[in-house]
């Protein structure tokens, strides 16, 4: 896949998607890249870089997930309520954490936990310094990946956030006896 982004007096980006090998990878010794069995995960990616977008979903694609990008945090929630409605919930959110003019992860997450308190959610930046990166748990994240990162190394983390039970949230209900 080739995409090109274009404006008058700026330049030009080519970002271009290619196959790594047609030929069967040898196992090393950080392990192969956990895959997810075919359409067994929806996953929402919120990012302002469209070359982003095209490397996770090309990456997760290429694992077996269904991918829905976004480039705000209000088409992200958008995005995430519609799937509620429509019975098909995503599994996994992964946002980048700074979205320059619009809403970023740390917003967003904060309404996505509103709409569905067992949301897993990996926070994405090139910030490592954050402290929402430091301490992504206390923010409302499952899991963390700093930029820039390896497609395997997005593969494993996606993969074992997925795997991690999801959060239970108890109710103290009062019960009245006849």
């Amino acid at each position: 896949m080739i995409a090109v982004d274009s404006k008058p007096g700026e330049g030009s980006t080519f970002t271009i998607c290619l196959p790594a090998s047609e030929h069967e990878l040898r196992e090393e010794t950080a392990g192969p890249v956990p895959l997810a069995p075919k359409g067994s995960a929806r996953v929402l990616v919120l990012d302002d870089e469209e070359a982003i977008c095209m490397l996770v979903t090309c990456t997760l694609e290429e694992l077996g997930y269904k991918v829905t990008e976004t480039n705000d945090g209000k088409d992200a929630i958008a995005a995430y309520e519609k799937a509620m409605k429509d019975g098909q919930p995503f599994d996994l959110f992964i946002s980048d954490l700074t979205i320059p003019g619009g809403m970023g992860g740390q917003e967003t997450i904060k309404r996505l936990l509103e709409i569905d308190p067992d949301i897993r959610a990996i926070v994405s930046s090139g910030y490592a310094n954050d402290p929402v990166m430091s301490r992504y748990e206390e923010y409302g994240f499952s899991g963390m990946i700093a930029k820039p990162y390896e497609i395997d190394a997005l593969g494993r983390k996606v993969a074992e956030v997925l795997a991690q039970p999801r959060r239970v949230i108890f109710h103290q209900f009062d019960r009245k006896t006849a």
